[in-house]
């Protein structure tokens, strides 16, 4: 494993290469952190060069756009002379995956996306925009811990206090609101397919991949585990995402 750094856009990013084979990016979700594909990345290495980075903090408002360009700007850093990589975003990273297919789709060959929140799509949104202002306010009149919890995490779901009060207060907002803009990827022909985890039924996660292949008129399918399968199955998730990759290939 060989750790870089590349500056774009006033930030400098931290990358890790693992592996030999394809290029393949893991775009993290909740803080961006490289870290929390550790085991899913070593699991990977023996068939891709995987690629994993630390997204830019979150000190000023969360841009998807520029989220985007960071991910574009590190495949290009890694593979300087043919950039262009397999793409796997999970969570908020999914959501900044499609984002970067939709913008750069030139440094993209294909694309999973497991869990990417979808909200303003879904026809039940109102009731699940509803709870996200739910965290906002019980944040503001309730502190941290009551707000994760509603959201479904808790204090060491991160490095830190001051990284959970940054996810909650920039992160979780613009990624609750955000739409992906599915018609663009669709029209850029990178073969996707969407993902849920095997126990997150009747989730508005679970709801957004299933819409989300829907517009793409792309494969969905289930993976190990729930949110989190990467982290808490990573011995069966990283071969059922080997096999997704290797099958889009083949499109």
């Amino acid at each position: 494993m060989s750790t870089h750094t590349v500056r774009h856009e006033g930030a400098e990013l931290r990358y890790e290469l693992r592996g030999d084979g394809p290029l393949l990016l893991l775009i993290a979700g909740r803080g961006g952190y490289r870290a929390r594909y550790a085991e899913l990345a070593s699991r990977l290495a023996g068939t891709h060069t995987v690629l994993t980075y630390d997204r830019r903090g979150q000190g000023s408002d969360f841009d998807m756009g520029q989220q985007a360009r960071d991910a574009a700007a590190v495949i290009r850093a890694a593979r300087p002379a043919r950039p262009r990589a397999a793409v796997f975003g999970q969570g908020a990273g999914g959501s900044v995956a499609f984002e970067l297919a939709a913008q750069v789709p030139d440094v993209v060959t294909e694309l999973v996306v497991h869990e990417a929140p979808a909200i303003t799509l879904l026809p039940d949104a109102p009731k699940w925009l509803a709870l996200a202002r739910r965290v906002r306010a019980t944040h503001e009149q309730e502190g941290l811990g009551a707000a994760l919890a509603l959201a479904g995490l808790s204090p060491a779901d991160f490095p830190d206090t001051a990284a959970a009060e940054l996810f909650l207060t920039r992160e979780f907002p613009a990624v609750v609101l955000h739409t992906p803009d599915l018609d663009t990827v669709r029209r850029t022909g990178i073969p996707v397919v969407t993902a849920a985890g095997e126990t997150s039924r009747d989730t508005c996660l679970e709801q957004s991949a299933r819409i989300q292949a829907e517009h793409l008129a792309c494969q969905y399918t289930k993976f190990p585990g729930g949110h989190q399968g990467f982290e808490s199955d990573a011995d069966a998730f990283a071969p059922a995402l080997g096999t997704t990759l290797a099958r889009l290939r083949r499109l």
